[in-house]
Formats: structure tokens, sequence, C-alpha cells
């Protein structure tokens, strides 16, 4: 095996470059974000998995040894079930072609291995770096001890400690690529949010200079368009502009204190609120607005939830969630309303079954001016985004074209009642 430290070492190549080539010149974000076939991630692992084929490595006479293990594991965990099934149905394929003699035993062990790694995945997104290495290294564990039982079943005893010595080295090569994409993975996360904060730094900057110059002379124009409606000489026609005009000027009104509220977020007041009663008084103060939507709105809160946070900032947050669902409902629908604790988190998750959104649209929520309203100016979903930050929070959303949308609101659970 000495003899072929370098054949290794360009197996390692042939794993650790395509991902590299990948986030360089192919990836537009990061890798496992939504549940669609990533095309560009299922060609980079199909071409890893051949050329790991292609050229094996001899490591006794007749007997070879590859790595295309971490090109599927890799696909189901961060490309999803189609992308896995995808590269796994190619390397058999490819088997096939080369005449592979264990043919059959490999698409059984493959099989398992893709009910392991499916039923992993779902846990594995949410996991810190740290338990994702762990759990992968506990499977390749598994399966590096199922390889030594039926070495020893099959009386090969000598063949074990290379086995344990191949698998060693394939563990590494898929750690090492793990860390790879995940750290690429949070340094594009990262790049994001500081374009994110460098847009709102601007919006900010341009609302504590311009918003309060601009009020001032509306509320004069308002006040003498109050006092001419209020003359008797005027005829239905003209009182009806006047009518309009105040309406919008009660508009720029509300999207200039919009301005100030994201200029000026409010540090202060932050206070033990229970989550469970507020969103009962905000989904109840809302389903007014349902009716006017022809809409239904229900709820399913766990009780006792409680975070830190301005409670009035909370329910601003609630509320533009819970209106953009409403008025994303071109018809009959309904929007729900859930609250429960998970790990030190409360999740409360805003769905609605209206006309959803594309990913493009989902990745472009919560950036000033960006609204996918007619009407709208995307300022108070930017001030939602802000809030949740300013409390340690997140927001994720996902979303389907003609199949609604959800947001999920997650928040550090306050224990402490004396806050």
């Amino acid at each position: 095996m000495v003899e072929n430290l370098g054949h290794v070492l360009y197996h390692v190549l042939i794993i650790l470059f395509p991902i590299l080539v990948y986030y360089q010149f192919l990836n537009k974000g990061a890798i496992g974000i939504t549940g669609k076939v990533n095309f560009r991630f299922l060609i980079i692992m199909i071409f890893m998995v051949i050329c790991t084929m292609t050229f094996p490595i001899e490591v006794t006479e007749g007997s070879y040894y590859d790595q295309k293990l971490i090109p599927v594991i890799l696909s189901f965990l961060y490309g999803g079930l189609l992308t896995g099934a995808a590269v796994v149905v190619s390397m058999l394929y490819y088997l096939y072609i080369i005449g592979d003699n264990h043919i059959f035993v490999m698409v059984i062990n493959y099989l398992i291995l893709a009910g392991l790694l499916i039923a992993l995945r779902n846990r594995y997104i949410s996991l810190s770096l740290k338990k994702k290495i762990s759990s992968i290294s506990f499977l390749f564990l598994v399966i590096t001890a199922t390889r030594a039982i039926r070495l020893f079943y099959l009386n090969e005893e000598k063949e074990v400690f290379l086995n344990v010595f191949v698998s060693f080295i394939t563990w590494v090569s898929l750690v090492t690529a793990i860390m790879i994409i995940e750290n690429l993975n949070m340094q594009m996360q990262l790049q994001h949010e500081l374009q994110r904060s460098e847009k709102l730094k601007v919006v900010s900057e341009l609302a504590a200079s311009v918003a309060h110059e601009v009020r001032n002379p509306m509320t004069s124009t308002r006040g003498f368009l109050q006092l001419m409606s209020q003359d008797g000489n005027l005829n239905s026609s003209q009182k009806r502009y006047i009518d309009i005009s105040i309406e919008e000027l009660d508009r720029a009104q509300s999207i200039i204190q919009d301005y100030l509220s994201l200029a000026k977020p409010n540090k202060q007041g932050m206070d033990r609120v229970n989550v469970s009663k507020e969103l009962v008084h905000v989904v109840q103060l809302m389903s007014t607005y349902t009716t006017f939507n022809n809409t239904t709105i229900s709820h399913e809160i766990e009780e006792g939830l409680y975070i830190k946070a301005n409670k009035d900032e909370l329910k601003q947050v609630l509320i533009n969630l819970i209106k953009n669902a409403i008025e994303a409902i071109d018809k009959d629908g309904t929007v729900t309303v859930k609250a429960s604790s998970f790990r030190g988190m409360v999740v409360i998750k805003i769905m609605d079954d209206g006309v959803g959104m594309t990913p493009q649209q989902v990745e472009r929520l919560g950036t000033p001016f960006y609204s996918t309203k007619d009407k709208g100016t995307g300022i108070g979903l930017t001030i939602s985004f802000q809030i949740i930050e300013l409390l340690q929070g997140k927001i994720d959303v996902t979303s389907e074209v003609g199949k609604g949308s959800i947001f999920s609101i997650k928040l550090p659970v306050e224990t402490s009642e004396s806050s």
C-alpha cells in the first residue's frame, strides 16, 4: 500500500478538486438549501464517482480500492433524495457496463446505505459541524464493521487490516470534503449577510437624513386638505379627490415611519414575553382582516412559550408576516400559525396555501425596496428580519409556486422569570 501512496493522494484529489471547482465556477449559493435538484452539483457528483471507479488503486494483486462511497454520501446529504438516487443509479449502471462481478451485492449494499442516508439527512441539516462529522463517522464505522464481519465470514482474516486501513483513508477524505463544503457554505452565507447589512446601512442613513424633513411639509399639507374638506361649497367629486389625497398622504407617512423604524431599531424595552399569548392575540386581531380577503386563519400554539423581546416589535413582526400570508392567497385559502419549542428555541411557523414564490424571489426577501406585491415597498419585511436578528433569532423561508409559503421564525427560549 505504501508503494501506491501517490495513487491514494491522487484519489483524494479526485474527491476534493471537483468540489472546489464547483464552488469557484459553478455554484451561486450554498449547497443543500432547497429540496430541488441542483443539476450542477449532480453533474459534479456523477463525474466524481465515475472517476473514482475508472482509476481504482490496486492495493494487492487482484484487489482494487476506490472512493466511490464518498460522492454517494455527499449526494444524499447535500443534494437530496433525487440527487443521491441519480448518482447511485449512474454508479451501478457504470459498474454494469464495465462488467463488475459483484453488481447484485452492490445493489443491495447501496440500497441499504441510501435508506440510512435518507433517514439521517432530515436531522443532518440542522446539526452543527462537529455533530455532522460525528454522525457520519459513526455511520462509516458501521460500514467498516460490516465489511470486516463479512471478511471474517469468508475466512479472509488477512484482508481485515487492509480493509480498516482503506476505510480510514476514505473516512479522512470524506470528513475533509464535508469540512470544505460546510466552511464554503458558511462563507457564502456570511458574504450574503454582509451584503444585506451594507444595504440596510445605506437605507438607514438615507432614512435618518431625509425622513424628518419630508414629514414636516406632508403634515402641513394634510392639515390644509382636512380644512378644505370641511368647506361646504365643495361638490362630491372635489371631496372625494381630497379624501384620496389624504389617504395617499397617510400611506406615505406610514412608509416614512417604516424607514424611521429601520433607521433606529429599538434595543430598549426588552422583557420576558409570553409568545403563546401574543400569538393568540395577533391571530384574533388578523381574523377580522381575513374576512375581507375570503380566507380563514387557524392556529396550533403550544402554551407557555417565552422569549426575551420588545412586545410591540414582536407584534409588528407577527402582524407583518401574517398579513403578507393572507394577501398571498388569491382565492379561498387558509393561513395556519403554529408555535412550539424545539431544542431551546421557540419555533413559529406561518403557513399559507397561496401563490408561492420562486427560489429567486425567496432569496431576495428581506432586502430593502423588494416586494412581491404590486404596492409593496419591502420595508415591512426588512424591518421584520432586522427585529428577529436583533433578538438573536432567524427567519427561514420555504416556498413553491402554486403551493404556498412557510415562514419559520426561530427565537431563543427565555427561561429566567426574573428577566
